[in-house]
């Protein structure tokens, strides 16, 4: 059987009562309305007549005397151990939904068995059933348990009752993911040895100590930031044990207009809707902010190999952007954002990208370390929080005659963190959970609802400077026609009709307002569009676009 990997054991070796290394998932079922009522019971009964397991659900963690962790082969799994059906008193009510994948989440898996459980939560609302997926991070990422699962569904209903369970795909990692996290635990060493010999963790002499991290990993000459340079937050504390999930939804079609608009990546409005959010909060509780905050953020590093080739496949590393500052608007704060992520890629892929991962791996275990032995006071935090966004299915899914209604990730707290933040799209809706410990931040789910009115602010900000811009550049004064401004630049060359040159320049001038018209009709249909999707728009927005059309169309 193989051992773990040393970015599998980490997960193993961060983990306490306290902080949990699982990531857990959320689906919420729409039952064919003939079987609604028994649901619930008929999905767990129809699992557990399902006793086949392959890996990694029937690897147990062992101990070998060496003292290297490896996983053996349960030959029989009880799925009673596994399986598990708890039911809402009816009507069971969203809150009350929260509430029980909060009180799951907070419980460590069981390491005498195979790391997982799903549990069936019946009782919904329009009898609805929930399912609660465990896996342990050491065995699958949250990336790879969401697409086992949506393996597990169809696009079909009537096909949906042939998948498999997912206890039943094949997660085992490929020969090419195995080899690179081999090379990662051979860099991780040699980069720990040279660190080892020269960061100083004294907190006076810290930032010292991380400039000299950089050079001990050789990068002491890239323009990479300084990092431990984030803000103390009430988010930069040693979680207790018990862990609330808060959760929303945002129309991707919504995101897709602002990002049409703007330029900005889906992933930068997310970002900033999720900053917006938390400064409020923390102003909520008279915890102004000196400095941005700083979040860490997945990144896919394709960088060039010897010789300038570039390298095939995904290399995964976790960067640090700096988010807004304080008192920054909603679309100031989103260019800030965006600049922020694209100087982030462009200095990861101007060095290698294993040198890349050496910095990063450096950075984060320092920073995991500091958040497992309590120094947090001592060391200033590398970054605030976790934001991810995990990329799901582009149309609507069935599991077992259900329809797949909503879809949410929950994710683990970082040993030194407070909260999380993982968004997931699946089909037309961008879904996100916020996990937290309540004790360390206390009414922490009214976070979720700042960020839904974030993109609303978000979205009219940027619909009225556009409106505006559009305003701007129909106001044509009437000595300002194509004719008079060509006679006018005409006359400044001593050119007459009957000259080639003129002929040119009017050609010109005539090219460049029908690119004006064009693009003037482009951004007028996408506010259209955006008026559309929001129906709560204020009608002074709606006047205003309705008057640029009007000056639009009279162009024609």
């Amino acid at each position: 059987m193989p051992s773990l990997s040393l970015l599998d054991f980490s997960f193993i070796a961060f983990e306490t009562a306290k902080t949990p290394m699982h990531v857990t998932g959320l689906v919420i079922l729409e039952p064919p309305e003939e079987h609604a009522a028994t649901y619930a019971q008929d999905l767990y009964s129809h699992f557990l007549q399902q006793t086949e397991t392959v890996p990694p659900f029937n690897w147990k963690l062992n101990w070998s005397l060496t003292g290297k962790p490896r996983w053996d082969v349960m030959r029989n799994v009880n799925l009673d151990d596994h399986l598990r059906i708890t039911m809402l008193p009816s009507p069971g009510t969203e809150h009350q939904l929260q509430q029980v994948v909060g009180r799951l989440h907070s419980q460590v898996l069981d390491r005498s068995r195979p790391m997982w459980e799903l549990w069936v939560v019946g009782g919904l609302e329009n009898n609805r059933v929930a399912l609660v997926m465990k896996i342990h991070h050491s065995m699958a990422d949250g990336v790879r348990a969401s697409r086992i699962f949506t393996d597990s569904c169809s696009a079909d209903v009537d096909n949906s009752f042939e998948n498999k369970p997912f206890w039943q795909c094949d997660l085992r990692k490929s020969r090419s993911q195995r080899r690179e996290e081999t090379h990662l635990t051979d860099m991780v060493m040699k980069t720990a040895m040279a660190a080892s010999k020269q960061i100083s963790l004294i907190p006076s002499m810290f930032r010292l100590g991380s400039k000299l991290a950089l050079k001990a990993v050789k990068l002491a000459d890239c323009d990479l930031k300084v990092p431990f340079t984030a803000p103390k937050t009430p988010f930069n504390l040693s979680p207790k044990r018990s862990r609330a999930v808060s959760l929303g939804n945002f129309s991707i079609g919504q995101l897709k207009h602002i990002s049409r608009i703007t330029g900005a990546s889906m992933n930068d409005i997310l970002f900033t809707v999720s900053d917006i959010a938390l400064n409020r909060y923390l102003i909520d509780r008279a915890i102004p902010l000196r400095k941005p905050l700083v979040a860490m953020m997945p990144i896919n590093l394709r960088g060039k190999g010897s010789g300038g080739v570039e390298v095939k496949g995904n290399k995964m590393s976790v960067g640090h952007v700096e988010l807004g500052k304080p008192h920054l608007s909603a679309l100031e704060r989103l260019e800030a954002i965006q600049h922020a992520t694209l100087d982030l890629k462009k200095e990861a892929l101007n060095i290698s990208p294993d040198a890349y991962v050496n910095y990063s791996l450096l950075v984060n275990g320092v920073s995991l370390f500091s958040g497992k032995f309590g120094l947090n006071n001592f060391i200033p935090p590398a970054s605030n929080l976790l934001i991810s966004n995990v990329p799901g299915a582009k149309e609507k899914l069935y599991f077992m005659g259900a329809k797949v209604q909503e879809q949410y990730p929950v994710s683990l707290l970082m040993p030194g963190q407070t909260l999380n933040i993982t968004f997931f799209s699946n089909a037309d809706t961008m879904y996100f959970s916020l996990v937290a410990c309540n004790q360390s931040l206390p009414g922490f789910e009214v976070i979720a609802d700042y960020m839904v009115e974030a993109l609303e602010d978000i979205e009219a900000e940027v619909m009225n400077t556009a409106v505006s811009a559009v305003s701007e550049q129909l106001e044509f004064r009437e000595d300002e026609t194509l004719a008079v401004e060509t006679a006018v630049e005409a006359a400044n060359y001593s050119l007459t009709p009957e000259d080639e040159e003129f002929e040119i320049l009017f050609a010109e001038k005539q090219k460049k307002v029908e690119e004006l018209e064009k693009q003037l009709a482009k951004l007028t249909e996408m506010l259209s569009a955006t008026v559309e999707v929001d129906p709560q728009a204020t009608a002074k927005n709606q006047d205003s676009l309705e008057d640029s059309e009007k000056k639009a169309a009279s162009l024609h």
